[in-house]
């Protein structure tokens, strides 16, 4: 299902643990999948992240003869799985950067758990977004992840979840420079609050997209 993905359409992706494991087990693991998300959004990179990491390499901080796979709109990482709003710039993409962030993180986790054999449930899911309102209403749904967690059952702490973008959004201090906002808070207002990001996630539970667009459970 994730051949032929077009280019400057918009993506949920997102996959989980094998057997449903938990994937992130200590802050460093969603920290380090965050910086893979970062590295490999860009083709080509100079040397793996591993490398880059134990060889105390300086920051890639330009990335002007490097091609862009994707855009990232936003994101949520959650114990055994992920989401990830995202636009594929190159042909190719989004396998590309999926391929790499995968293989990536799998190396680092098996390393450090000592164990062996895939990390995740078979290839991503890739779902196109067909229209602007499902755009924004897949974000409301992605950064509303967290209400799942026991901790997070409070709509005004959700921002103060770490491993997703929705900080950002409210907040510039806590952006993270892989996450692209423009195509999402050009719908809103900076000024009003009754008609501000914060206000269309946080107000109402209900998520206006068909069903195939969310996360399977099964």
């Amino acid at each position: 299902m994730n051949s032929h993905l077009i280019n400057g359409s918009y993506y949920h992706v997102y996959n989980r643990g094998v057997e449903k494991r938990t994937i992130f087990q200590s802050p460093k693991d969603y920290y380090r999948f965050l910086e893979t998300i970062r590295y490999y959004r860009f083709f080509p990179t100079p040397r793996k992240l591993s490398t880059h990491i134990n060889f105390n390499f300086p920051p890639i901080l330009s990335h002007t003869k490097q091609n862009q796979l994707v855009k990232i709109l936003c994101f949520c990482l959650m114990p055994n799985h992920f989401h990830l709003l995202i636009q594929q710039c190159e042909d190719n993409g989004i396998s590309e950067f999926m391929r790499r962030i995968s293989d990536s993180f799998t190396r680092y986790f098996n390393t450090k758990y000592d164990r062996v054999g895939p990390l995740f449930q078979g290839k991503f899911k890739a779902k196109i977004v067909e229209t602007d309102e499902y755009l924004l209403q897949l974000s409301k749904y992605i950064h509303r992840n967290p209400l799942t967690l026991p901790k997070w059952l409070v709509e005004e702490n959700l921002s103060d979840y770490t491993f997703s973008s929705y900080g950002g959004y409210l907040n510039s201090k806590r952006t993270f420079d892989f996450c692209e906002m423009d195509d999402i808070n050009e719908y809103f207002s900076s000024t009003n609050p009754s008609l501000s990001y914060k206000s269309f996630v946080q107000e109402s539970d209900e998520i206006n997209v068909p069903e195939d667009l969310l996360f399977e459970e099964d």
